[in-house]
């Protein structure tokens, strides 16, 4: 029995790869990864005592928790433990620690503790976001243009401080930017889950697994399509990729399978932010930068986040 750590499926095959989703399969056992997850109400670590969960995504499953002394509410994410035998994902997800440890940005959710279960998971313990994803609130229809722009150019100084630190996250999506409005006309944002994340100028791992990519990075770079190294502008795709969909509802691109979507984001330039919503009316210096950020060629795109930062605050004033 071969499990995909993509879509969680079980498959009685001799193949590679999942017939669902083209993802490499795992010869490991599903069935014992609810036995073996800890249960709501029991303190695991120093103290932390679960309180909400799990929510399982396709490597990892996420509590909400009380760390008991503090009185502090934290997030708890465990490696799965049907992974946790396989040096891989061990290494990832070990990885994804030391990277948020070496971040310090008021941007970037906080790590505050690492340990093992007993049956050796291995678990992080990070700082909970208040608020909804940008996912949740673009489905819900609950969060203005101005305010967008204003979520992005957060976004944009905490990639700044990941690319400082010689790191791409490679991970942008609405869902991985927590957003939050703790008064009238304030906006705060929180990026999460560095993952996929990878050091700069390096190549990123299993790039030739197409509907993985997808999966996992939301909206991957065509160098990272391609399997070549990758950096900040790598990220600055990405994220003129959700703010495309942010502003009009739709991904700059669309296809019926993973390949076919791949070949758009190489080769297809992407239609303005007028011709996908013609009922909107932006300001033509938005249109510009997000096609700035879609470019194919790095080379011709912003070349740090803090430039298309800078841009987004000249065309703030015109939302209002």
């Amino acid at each position: 029995m071969k499990w995909c750590p993509n879509c969680q499926a079980s498959h009685p095959t001799q193949s590679a790869t999942c017939p669902r989703d083209g993802a490499f399969l795992l010869d490991v056992d599903p069935t014992k990864v609810e036995e073996a997850l800890p249960e709501i109400n029991t303190t695991v670590g120093n103290g932390y005592e679960l309180v909400a969960g799990p929510i399982k995504g396709s490597k990892n499953a996420i509590y909400k928790a009380r760390h008991k002394l503090f009185d502090r509410t934290v997030v708890l994410k465990i490696l799965l433990p049907n992974l946790k035998t396989l040096a891989d994902y061990v290494e990832r997800f070990n990885f994804e620690s030391k990277i948020l440890s070496k971040i310090t940005h008021k941007g970037v959710a906080n790590i505050y503790d690492v340990g093992l279960l007993p049956g050796n998971s291995p678990f992080l313990v990070g700082e909970y976001c208040e608020g909804s994803s940008l996912d949740a609130l673009l489905r819900r229809d609950e969060i203005e243009t101005a305010e967008i722009i204003s979520a992005i150019g957060q976004v944009c100084d905490a990639l700044d401080a990941v690319h400082q630190a010689d790191y791409v996250h490679l991970g942008l999506k609405p869902n991985h930017i927590m957003v939050n409005f703790p008064a009238k006309n304030e906006v705060e944002v929180k990026l999460i889950d560095f993952y996929e994340a990878e050091r700069s100028g390096e190549h990123a791992q299993n790039t030739h697994d197409t509907p993985g990519l997808f999966r996992k990075c939301g909206f991957p770079s065509p160098e990272l399509l391609q399997g070549k190294r990758v950096d900040a502008r790598s990220d600055i795709y990405s994220l003129g990729c959700v703010l495309f969909k942010a502003l009009t509802g739709h991904a700059p691109f669309s296809a019926t399978d993973a390949k076919q979507l791949g070949l758009k984001h190489l080769e297809e330039k992407p239609k303005s932010l007028h011709q996908v919503t013609t009922q909107r009316d932006f300001p033509a210096v938005l249109n510009n930068c997000v096609m700035t950020a879609l470019e194919k060629e790095p080379e011709n795109r912003f070349q740090n986040v803090l430039e298309m930062k800078r841009e987004l605050l000249m065309i703030a004033p015109s939302l209002l």
